[in-house]
């Protein structure tokens, strides 16, 4: 591609679910251009506390909506959840200790209800080991998330049959980068060995240690390594979005193409709030709210990081509350994986061919088109179905022979 220009607008037009060639060359505003090629180079974007790319996206969104409802008489584009979703949530959890003595259990005891710390201390409640836990309780509220191993903290052999039963219920296990893997392909390498060893399976999705990167050398070794997808980049100090983004994206190389990786941008972080912010629990719970709901303002994607040891501490209990939350908001959640599968299945092309539009290839499940007529104008959908919503429609693809055609 070797062109930051053409780079940003196939960004762009891939996250708005536009139909194919609709941002010419110039169709990009400079300051946008420059936002987001200057976000995915490291340097630092405007935080307010919104992921202000998606809102410039947006703004974008509309300009082009408003053209072509003039020039075409409508207007159509790809939603970016299944079933039209308003948002997403991609819950993952960072697997740092699976145990600890009864001697740090004691010394940090205020961290724990009375309940569990008794049963800590006897040996009746497994305190840093809540991987089953937390899978079951997801599991019943119809959620799947990511379990991010270490290969170096310790014996993966203890985890494999955590690992067996997660992979087995329909969640994720990948690889949590060791120190050093972040900016070195050998010591890469060597995790991932370890970690394709020990559990007998090749990881795919990622997250570094303590979210360690290079913007300069970290998607390239992930790229090199295999991974599907990277879910380091975001903030552990503050509240807020490091890239100004909140969907899902295609990395750019040093000539700018982009990568077959896809990098989740990370936005809230669980330590964050009890760590660094030192909030109370009501106070922590109010902040992920608000992250929440800044990323359903923009239909992003809120990709949560809960580490699994933290789920009966004080502060990280509230854990189920957000979970509570999530399930009623009618948003889509998933695992790091199925927001991966999803994301690329519906970068299928949207093709415009004067009134007729159509997917290239087999639609997803899930699919949804966002339809806007301007007055006089009838749609009619072969092979799919087609619903008002509000003063729009919501046209579903059935099969390989879809197509939508305005008159």
């Amino acid at each position: 591609m070797n062109d930051p220009r053409a780079y940003a607008t196939a960004l762009a037009e891939n996250s708005l679910g536009l139909v194919e060639g609709s941002l010419g060359p110039e169709a990009l505003p400079e300051g946008l251009v420059a936002a987001v090629t200057a976000a995915v180079r490291g340097q630092a974007v405007q935080d307010d506390g919104a992921p202000i790319l998606e809102k410039q996206m947006l703004s974008l969104l509309a300009t082009v909506r408003e053209s072509s409802l003039s020039e075409d008489g409508f207007f159509v584009r790809k939603a970016r959840w299944p079933a039209a979703a308003p948002f997403a949530v991609c819950l993952t959890h960072d697997v740092d200790n699976i145990s600890r003595s009864r001697g740090h259990i004691w010394k940090t005891r205020s961290r724990f209800g009375l309940g569990d710390l008794i049963g800590g201390l006897l040996g009746l409640v497994s305190l840093y080991d809540n991987v089953g836990l937390i899978a079951s309780r997801e599991e019943s509220r119809g959620f799947h998330s990511s379990f991010y191993y270490l290969t170096s903290n310790y014996p993966l052999a203890r985890v494999k049959p955590a690992s067996d039963r997660v992979r087995a219920s329909g969640s994720e296990v990948g690889l949590h980068g060791d120190f050093g893997t972040h900016d070195s392909q050998e010591k890469m390498g060597e995790a991932v060995a370890r970690f394709s060893s020990a559990l007998a399976f090749r990881p795919t999705g990622l997250r570094e240690h303590y979210l360690k990167f290079d913007f300069g050398r970290s998607w390239e070794i992930f790229e090199r390594s295999g991974f599907d997808y990277d879910t380091t980049v975001g903030t552990n100090d503050r509240l807020g979005f490091r890239l100004g983004l909140a969907t899902p994206f295609h990395p750019p190389d040093a000539s700018w193409s982009p990568m077959n990786l896809l990098e989740l941008p990370l936005v809230l972080m669980d330590t964050t709030l009890w760590g660094y912010l030192k909030r109370s629990e009501e106070e922590g719970f109010g902040d992920a709210l608000k992250m929440m709901k800044a990323v359903e303002e923009v239909e992003g994607l809120f990709t949560l990081l809960w580490h699994q040891e933290a789920v009966r501490m004080r502060g990280g209990r509230v854990y189920w509350r957000l979970l509570d939350e999530i399930g009623r908001r009618g948003c889509f959640v998933g695992s790091g994986a199925e927001i991966s599968l999803w994301w690329r299945a519906r970068s299928l092309p949207l093709v415009k061919k004067g009134k007729l539009i159509r997917v290239e290839g087999q639609a997803p499940r899930g699919l949804v088109l966002r339809l806007s007529l301007a007055e006089g104008r009838t749609p009619r959908v072969s092979s799919g179905s087609l619903e008002r919503d509000g003063g729009d429609f919501l046209v579903r693809p059935q099969g390989p022979d879809f197509t939508l055609e305005v008159d």
